[in-house]
């Protein structure tokens, strides 16, 4: 499977040639223009593997070709690195937002893009779920035709699937890797709120995998639709867990967001296939701070799920212990 280079700087381009080629990837093609990508992508006869591309260009510009990618059925999920000199935050969030799945910056760093490169081509790997290009392919456009009408793809509780066509939502490995890019720039710190939807075990098990999907979504939609005033990233991380990004300084009350949550779920009329209301409600988790001396990206998520599920446990021994009162 062929990488795709884009930037609109010749002098870039043949760096990029001598640094992949030390690399070790030999089947690399590229473009000076988003429209020129384009069309390599429409006529390509088999699929690229990652995308690598430059924000600031001539006519179209990089976060503009994401989204024409992502508009592709057969690249939806193909990784995305832009490789930029923009450092500002508003061009950062608008790739993730958009669709990419890293972010570096110029000057490049060998070592560091190497090292991106192996993680990008390892989740196209594992997405394609099979060493044959032909039948990866295929089943790639099952899936899409599956989704396209209805019929979600089996998936277990614990997974962290990527939900698609609501704002601001990005997978599991690009959630990482903005906050490493955040992290890096220091004068980005961020808060962290975790969402934990309540008996999911139990929604789990009494849905379809499609209507589980549908709960899934709507709660996203309800999370970015109470927190859209503010620059937020969500993500899922499986178990019925969502975790949203948004700046150190805010005006988010836990306990409002919560109640606002469930309204705006009340008001989505939650039901099952056959027309059955579905109850759903989320507990918020207070919120977490990064700093200058911790900033992994890992430990600020575990712990802001952990905080949801504090509040899960908080309410749900609340309610024992009112229903105690008339035992």
């Amino acid at each position: 499977m062929a990488l795709l280079v884009v930037d609109d700087d010749p002098i870039i381009l043949r760096l990029m040639d001598g640094v992949l080629s030390s690399l070790g990837y030999a089947d690399v093609q590229y473009a000076m223009s988003g429209e020129e990508a384009l069309q390599k992508i429409g006529r390509s006869g088999d699929l690229f593997s990652t995308f690598l591309l430059d924000i600031k260009m001539p006519g179209m510009d990089g976060i503009e070709l994401v989204r024409h990618i992502r508009a592709n059925p057969l690249h939806r999920r193909t990784p995305i690195l832009m490789l930029t000199s923009v450092t500002e935050k508003p061009f950062i969030d608008a790739a993730f937002a958009t669709g990419a799945t890293d972010y570096i910056t110029k000057p490049i760093e060998v070592q560091e893009l190497g090292a991106r490169l192996r993680v990008a081509q390892a989740l196209y790997s594992e997405q394609q779920r099979a060493a044959d290009s032909v039948k990866a392919a295929q089943a790639l456009r099952s899936e899409i035709d599956s989704l396209q009408q209805g019929q979600a793809v089996p998936f277990e509780l614990a997974d962290p699937i990527t939900l698609y066509d609501v704002p601001r939502v990005i997978n599991a490995l690009a959630m990482e890797n903005y906050l490493h890019r955040l992290s890096r720039l220091r004068r980005f710190m961020v808060a962290a709120v975790g969402f934990q939807i309540r008996r999911v075990e139990s929604l789990y098990s009494m849905s379809s995998p499609s209507e589980f999907r549908g709960i899934l979504t709507d709660v996203a939609e309800a999370v970015f639709e109470n927190l859209r005033h503010l620059e937020v990233m969500i993500t899922y991380y499986g178990n019925g867990s969502f975790v949203a990004v948004l700046p150190r300084v805010n005006d988010i009350e836990r306990e409002d967001l919560e109640v606002a949550l469930g309204m705006t779920l009340a008001e989505f009329g939650l039901t099952i296939d056959c027309g059955l209301p579905m109850n759903v409600s989320v507990s918020v988790g207070e919120q977490v701070h990064t700093s200058m001396f911790d900033t992994s990206p890992k430990d600020l998520i575990a712990k802001t799920i952990s905080q949801a599920y504090a509040q899960t446990r908080t309410r749900s021994g609340a309610l024992q212990q009112f229903r105690g009162l008339f035992n």
